[in-house]
């Protein structure tokens, strides 16, 4: 499957076509087995103007930091340019930043059934997701990060990997950090979903709410952000991600779970342009390895690396959840479904994903890495840069 790649529009959400079944889906008998499901991701580019246009923004302070950069692809001797957040891995003398973020759990009831982020969850010890956020890689960091047996320092999970990514180039320096701080945790949001755009898969610990994402994106895109301006809670000098629990997205209206599953996308809208993201956190086990952090860890570095959405790269595809061919920094997609090894903290185990290197994308065969340890995603897994597309693959 390629990657959804959905535009916002200025009056709303872009249509999206109804592809099967608007049959509301309950669960079969829970002493079954629970299937496994795939999840999926998807970004909306930001269409509000171009790279200049966002990096007159940068430097005029009104939204998050950012750095451009020009990379000649040695795989096709393309150049490419684009954004990404944060400080410049090229930048002599290297420096750091430091990116507020504000987590706003989102609480959606369909029918009578809440997905509350906030409530205890039985299914998980009776801990919430977000204290379960908090307490993950993602928010409080891990000592002595690793990848590829490369110490990338003390650090949260998507710094680890940005240093991780351009370890070679930064020579492992210390000066170099982009961590998110600080992050807020807002008042829960709450929304009822329409009945047309909600639906309930399986049951008990395996209960899964279905929503469209259409409706998602319009009412994140022309309610929720606007009120939360206007109320200051949120601002386009802080990133947001809305965290959900247990919420796939459909591709169709009314939901289906043959049109599911998006588990997470983000985006960037207005001026000065407001980055976000929606992610879940699954407690399922349906989506397996795509478990508690593994949705966020996606998002998040995939917003840390593309926030505009608009990052190109060489094609590449048949790998992950792409089976065709796409042109995009999106350092999750083709990995998807690859975990890194569990960290232990505080008692749970947070899986967070494996996420592939900028050489990936851009280097032919033969030529060094700048991720660490040499290879071109976090756990080796890529031990050589992407083919090109069609056919695709890796090296």
């Amino acid at each position: 499957m390629r990657k959804l790649v959905l535009t916002l529009t200025v009056l709303g959400i872009a249509a999206i076509a109804v592809i099967c079944s608007p049959d509301y889906l309950y669960a079969q008998d829970p002493a079954e087995a629970a299937p496994k499901l795939h999840a999926y991701f998807t970004v909306m580019p930001w269409t509000g103007g171009t790279a200049e246009d966002a990096m007159f923004q940068v430097r005029a302070g009104s939204t998050v930091p950012m750095f451009s950069y020009s990379i000649t692809a040695t795989k096709d001797n393309s150049t490419r340019t684009g954004l990404m957040v944060g400080t410049s891995p090229y930048a002599n003398p290297l420096t750091s930043a430091t990116i507020p973020a504000v987590i706003v759990p989102l609480e959606m009831t369909i029918g009578k059934t809440r997905f509350d982020p906030t409530t205890a969850n039985k299914c998980d010890a009776e801990a919430t997701a977000v204290s379960r956020f908090e307490a993950s890689p993602l928010d409080a960091g891990v000592t002595n990060l690793t990848f590829n047996g490369v110490n990338v320092g003390t650090t949260q999970y998507v710094n680890g990997f940005r240093r991780a990514e351009f370890w070679n180039l930064i020579v492992g320096s210390s000066a170099y950090q982009n961590t998110l701080s600080p992050i807020t945790i807002a008042a829960r949001e709450s929304v009822k979903v329409p009945a047309e755009d909600g639906a309930i898969f399986s049951s008990k610990c395996t209960e899964l709410g279905l929503v469209s994402n259409g409706w998602v994106a319009g009412y994140l895109q022309n309610t929720l952000i606007p009120k939360l301006q206007r109320k200051g809670i949120i601002a386009p000098t802080q990133v947001v991600f809305f965290l959900v629990r247990n919420i796939g997205q459909s591709t169709s209206t009314p939901p289906s779970i043959n049109t599911c599953c998006i588990l997470g996308y983000h985006t960037a809208q207005g001026n000065p342009l407001q980055t976000y993201g929606i992610m879940d956190w699954d407690t399922t086990g349906l989506f397996a390895p795509e478990t508690n952090g593994a949705v966020s860890s996606h998002e998040m570095a995939e917003w840390m690396d593309d926030p505009l959405g608009t990052n190109a790269t060489p094609a590449w595809g048949g790998i992950g959840q792409v089976s065709g061919c796409q042109g995009n920094l999106e350092v999750g997609d083709p990995l998807s479904g690859t975990a890194m090894p569990g960290y232990v903290q505080g008692g749970t185990t947070f899986y967070m994903q494996e996420l592939a290197f900028n050489s990936w994308y851009f280097n032919a065969d033969g030529v060094a890495s700048l991720g660490a340890g040499g290879k071109f995603s976090g756990k080796g897994t890529f031990g050589g840069p992407s083919k090109a597309c069609p056919p695709g693959g890796t090296n």
